[in-house]
């Protein structure tokens, strides 16, 4: 039989391995989305692995070893310290209509890394700890273009990067049937976008090219709150209803725009400064958007469960220094739910597997001559690291497959896409207080 130290010692091996998957992953980023330029970019997914591989339904989700940090009142129902982390892999193939054309990109994304504590388990009260990204900008587009009656041409280089995260803390509590929770956070990022123009003579002439940066640094508190009524029905079963929300919010920002031309360094590829035409810098205010979402679970035991959401997030009141952009409300529509065969039976791993499935339908916030409608096809599966003797030990590796579409096929940009997300959810003797030496 395993000490506590022995595994002790694989669970850090592994959490180091994990580390190090991360690191490469990200450097590994090759994703080219042309609608992040818009907006704050592309917004990622805000629920768990769990979730994810349920159709995104969240609302009404909880459970005494899952982490729901988008309904923090889901946090009361903590029974044992877990800490959980998803990673992500998101493949996707752009399409352009004119000319037809196709890109594939791979992008790779630590999802969340975030800690559940059960402060009181009798008093049914627990918190989270967690950081996420939100957004992600991430563009790199070149248009030719003539230029004059010569002959010269123009290439002109549109690149954009940056994202926004959360670090937050919340709390949740149930009194009786009702589940409450809040999270309270700080939210930053920044965006950065520039754009490139060379010129291309036919002759031997030579310009330099030229280049606009426009860099802006966000960040301020904010706060979401939720809750969750549970409806029993009969002695094992029960209906749950959820809901979660934040308002619109003000961020404080820093901007600065530099105009300049430049010339490209032979030996280190980077751009030397000639001469600085503009640098302006200013402050203001982001506006992000309120959203809500409500839904409702029913639970048959701790054999099945399925549900459903209604999401929507209002970019209309979304503002950039005071000017709007090419955004505008965006809603989704989540189903799905799991089965677990034989949830203690010893003889059987793939009995305790949880197999999960959903489908979600929307429309995307980024609005760019025509509406984007999105689609998503989900399935998942939970795979428990120790048999059920282990009271104590929880851990579960979790997984999610989905296959969708962002746009349609006469938006002059549509995206397919794949997503593999990765969770492991650790919930055993590392915070199991030590009563004997």
């Amino acid at each position: 039989m395993l000490s506590a130290s022995s595994i002790m010692y694989k669970k850090i091996k592994l959490l180091g391995l994990l580390t190090v998957l991360a690191t490469s992953l990200l450097h590994a980023q090759t994703d080219n989305s042309p609608y992040s330029r818009y907006g704050l970019g592309d917004v990622l997914p805000s629920t768990n692995i769990v979730s994810r591989g349920i159709g995104g339904v969240s609302a009404a989700y909880a459970d005494v070893i899952t982490v729901n940090f988008q309904n923090p009142a889901s946090y009361s129902r903590l029974k044992r310290a877990t800490f959980d982390i998803g990673l992500e892999v998101d493949n996707r193939t752009l399409k352009e209509i004119n000319p037809p054309r196709k890109y594939n990109s791979v992008s790779p994304i630590i999802s969340y890394v975030q800690l559940g504590i059960p402060l009181s388990t009798k008093k049914n009260w627990g918190m989270n700890l967690g950081l996420r990204p939100v957004t992600r900008i991430n563009y790199k587009i070149e248009r030719l273009e003539p230029f004059g009656e010569g002959g010269d041409s123009t290439s002109t280089l549109f690149e954009g990067n940056g994202g926004n995260y959360e670090v937050y803390i919340g709390t949740g509590i149930t009194i009786k049937n009702l589940s409450l929770g809040v999270n309270i956070g700080y939210m930053f990022g920044n965006k950065e976008y520039s754009t490139k123009r060379y010129i291309l003579p036919v002759d031997t002439a030579y310009y330099y090219p030229s280049e606009h940066t426009n860099t802006t640094n966000l960040g301020g508190l904010f706060f979401n709150g939720g809750l969750q009524y549970t409806i029993k029905v009969g002695t094992k079963d029960m209906l749950r209803l959820g809901t979660f929300g934040t308002f619109k919010k003000d961020f404080k920002a820093n901007r600065q725009e530099i105009i300049k031309t430049f010339q490209q360094n032979a030996t280190t590829g980077e751009t030397d400064s000639i001469d600085l035409v503009s640098k302006v810098s200013s402050t203001g205010k982001i506006t992000f958007p309120g959203s809500y979402g409500v839904g409702f679970m029913y639970y048959k035991g701790d054999k099945w469960l399925i549900g459903a959401d209604f999401k929507q997030a209002k970019w209309s009141d979304y503002r950039f220094f005071g000017t709007v952009d090419s955004v505008q409300n965006s809603w989704s529509i989540n189903i799905g739910g799991q089965v677990i065969p034989n949830a203690t039976s010893a003889k059987s791993y793939w009995g305790r597997v949880t197999y999960r499935a959903g489908f979600s339908y929307g429309r995307d916030y980024v609005k760019v001559i025509d509406d984007l409608p999105t689609w998503g096809v989900n399935i998942g599966f939970g795979f428990p690291m120790r048999p059920p003797s282990y009271s104590y030990q929880y851990s579960i590796i979790n997984t999610a497959f989905e296959f969708g579409k962002r746009g349609k096929n006469t938006n002059v940009i549509s995206e397919n896409y794949f997503k593999i997300s990765l969770g492991l959810s650790l919930s055993d003797i590392w915070f199991i207080k030590k009563k004997y030496d």
